[in-house]
């Protein structure tokens, strides 16, 4: 801990899971909302060799808004809060190349990020988040628990 010469305690929270299948290392990647399966970027993912591992819910501890991003396109964003008003939304996990993580990042258009998404069994994945701005004056969704049930509400 910095000039004190103490050692960082080990932060499970935060280390990212690593398994090491046929084919390098590979991480959990959580997401929301347009690279679910059947969704228009899903095949983001699955050009770069990711693969489906299980569909779950966050902790309670998420609002979810309809945001717009710099190109026009709608998606869902989600905002950790702390004071008790938010839900678990439906998230698949994606089991994704290490060596591929990278590339999917600099996807990611901003308002949204990759950080750290808790899961409803306390786990810590990485996972889509929404920058705090992007929330201003956006329709809510967290009531509904995720995208589908807004999109099948909402058909295009």
């Amino acid at each position: 801990m910095g000039a004190t010469g103490l050692t960082l305690p080990p932060n499970s929270a935060t280390d990212v899971e690593l398994s090491n299948n046929q084919g390098g290392e590979r991480m959990e990647l959580a997401v929301l909302g347009l690279h679910l399966t059947g969704q228009p970027l899903n095949f983001q993912l699955t050009e770069l060799g990711a693969r489906l591992r299980r569909t779950c819910r966050t902790a309670p501890e998420y609002r979810c808004y309809v945001i717009t991003d710099p190109q026009g396109a709608r998606k869902p964003g989600a905002v950790f809060v702390r004071d008790g008003s938010g839900a678990a939304l439906e998230v698949e996990i994606w089991d994704i190349p290490l060596e591929q993580f990278g590339r999917f990042m600099v996807r990611v258009p901003p308002p949204l990020g990759i950080g750290s998404l808790k899961l409803d069994d306390g786990r810590v994945v990485k996972g889509f988040i929404c920058e705090g701005y992007a929330i201003e004056g956006a329709e809510e969704i967290t009531a509904m628990g995720g995208w589908r049930t807004y999109l099948a509400g909402h058909p295009r």
